[in-house]
């Protein structure tokens, strides 16, 4: 079984951007250290698999404390990856690095996406995966969505969901719009009760989920 883990980042945020100025994103500074942990715990819990970190902001065209990280990580950089939509919501920016990605996707069998603006707490999710691999995700607390900080998916359904979407008109959040897609296609997948991580959300405030 082929497998790897895909992050997909925007490490350095454009200040001048109206999410911004509304207060929707953190602040570079601390967005960086936020990237630095989590990136140094992923490789910790998980020597052996292949991982991707595609960026699509220039912050790793430069040298830094967190592109030595990802070099010393063996951490395979995807620079330059385009942004063009991610302004109208994190799942757009999401579905267009994706898209940007394709090619490398499809050399897996299944992806582990992860975004390591967080702090994994231990790896019991993704050992629980590795043990039998399968669609694997936590439910929001509405329980009518997905997380997405964490999840694992067959290839070829991300490649099928990607394909689907129009950039342009989308102002769905990914949590819902992956849900609804998996469910109203009658894709089969499996529930864990808690992705065991640390999520920082705009406002700082340490949230456990």
């Amino acid at each position: 079984m082929n497998i790897c883990i895909f992050m997909l980042t925007t490490i350095e945020i454009n200040t001048n951007s109206s999410l911004y100025n509304l207060g929707q994103l953190t602040p570079n500074n601390i967005r960086i250290k936020q990237y630095i942990d989590g990136i140094k715990q992923v490789r910790n819990f998980n020597p052996d698999i292949e991982i991707y970190i595609s960026d699509n902001s220039n912050y790793l065209n430069k040298e830094s404390d967190l592109l030595n990280i990802i070099n010393e990580n063996n951490i395979k950089i995807i620079k330059n990856a385009p942004n063009n939509f991610g302004h109208i919501n994190k799942g757009n920016g999401l579905i267009e690095n994706w898209i940007h990605n394709t090619d490398i996707i499809k050399k897996y069998d299944y992806i582990i996406h992860f975004e390591p603006r967080q702090l994994l707490q231990s790896n019991q999710f993704i050992d629980n995966f590795l043990k039998n691999p399968r669609n694997l995700f936590t439910l929001g607390t509405n329980k009518m969505h997905f997380n997405t900080g964490l999840f694992c998916l067959k290839t070829n359904i991300l490649i099928q969901f990607i394909n689907l979407i129009e950039l342009s008109k989308n102002k769905d959040s990914i949590e819902y719009i992956i849900y609804n897609y998996i469910i109203d296609n009658k894709i089969s997948y499996n529930l864990l009760d808690k992705m065991d991580l640390i999520w920082f959300p705009t406002n700082e405030i340490l949230i456990h989920h």
